[in-house]
């Protein structure tokens, strides 16, 4: 009796171990990779922010590239240009939209 009382005692923290384990890995593989992913600086392509913002790309490229007349351009828009590609980083969208009032696109 006391020897099949100490092996289910074994069998059962054995399980116990296992489950344990289990639990612990699913929550750092699972809900920690979403949370890191959403919380990243995430840069936005300019179909992406058009969707995000609500309006057209032409209009997204009308608020990133304002002529100024001499050869130069300002911007209404967060953004940054790697090669010739325009990258809107989604913070930056967020707290720019937080502090503009009215915008007129031409």
């Amino acid at each position: 009796m006391k020897n099949h009382l100490v092996s289910l005692s074994i069998f059962s923290l054995a399980v116990c171990l296992v489950i344990g384990c289990w639990l612990i890995s699913d929550s750092l593989s699972g809900k920690k990779n979403d949370h890191k992913k959403e919380t990243q600086q995430r840069l936005l392509t300019k179909s992406e922010v058009a969707k995000y913002l609500g309006i057209s790309p032409v209009e997204v490229q009308k608020l990133t590239e304002i002529n100024n007349g001499d050869n130069s351009f300002t911007s209404k828009i967060p953004h940054i240009k790697i090669d010739q590609t325009d990258y809107y980083p989604k913070k930056a969208i967020d707290k720019w939209l937080l502090n503009t009032e009215l915008i007129v696109v031409p």
